[in-house]
C-alpha cells in the first residue's frame, strides 16, 4: 500500500535518494575516521618534533602528537658528513602522556632527511620507528638551525 498521492515513481525516486544518503553518509564517516588519525593506518603512534642542537652533541626542542605535548632531548653518537650526511642518534620524546627514547638512524640530503630506528626504552619498546625531518630556521637554537619533523612508533612489526 503505498501513501496517498505518491505514485510509483515517487516511491522509487525518494528510494533512491534514502540509498543515496545513507552511502553518502557511509562515505563520510569513512572518511572522517581517517581524518581523525591523521590518515595512519594499524594504530601507529604518530609523534612530531622540532629540535636543535643545543651544544654539540647534545640536542633539546619540543614534542607534541601521540606522546602528547613536551620536551625533547637527544644525543648525536656519530655524524658522517657528505652529500648525504649520516647519522646515528638517540632521540628521547618526554610527553605528557607518553615517553620513550628511540636508537635512530638518519640520513640527510639537503634540508631533508629520513629517520628509521627502534624503541629502546620506556612506550612501546622494542617496536620499529620511521620518521622524517626537514631543516629550518628558528630563533629557539643558538645557530638559528633547528629540525621539525615526525616519528611514528610503528605498531605493527613489517609494515
Amino acid at each position: 500500500m503505498r501513501p496517498v498521492g505518491i505514485g510509483t515513481k515517487g516511491i522509487r525516486t525518494r528510494g533512491l535518494a534514502l540509498i543515496a544518503a545513507v552511502l553518502l553518509l557511509t562515505l563520510s564517516l569513512g572518511a572522517g575516521t581517517a581524518l581523525a588519525d591523521g590518515g595512519r593506518h594499524n594504530g601507529d603512534a604518530h609523534n612530531t618534533f622540532t629540535k636543535y642542537i643545543s651544544s654539540y652533541p647534545a640536542m633539546a626542542g619540543v614534542v607534541g602528537g601521540d606522546v602528547g605535548s613536551g620536551t625533547y632531548a637527544g644525543e648525536i653518537l656519530k655524524c658522517t658528513p657528505g652529500t648525504t650526511t649520516v647519522i646515528e642518534a638517540l632521540y628521547h620524546f618526554n610527553g605528557s602522556k607518553h615517553t620513550f627514547s628511540a636508537l635512530v638512524h638518519v640520513e640527510q640530503t639537503g634540508l631533508k632527511a629520513v629517520i628509521t630506528g627502534v624503541v629502546t626504552e620506556a612506550w612501546l619498546k622494542g617496536h620499529p620507528v620511521e620518521g622524517k625531518y626537514t631543516q629550518i630556521t628558528c630563533t629557539q637554537s643558538p645557530n638559528g638551525t633547528c629540525f621539525q619533523g615526525t616519528l611514528d612508533i610503528l605498531r605493527e612489526f613489517g609494515g
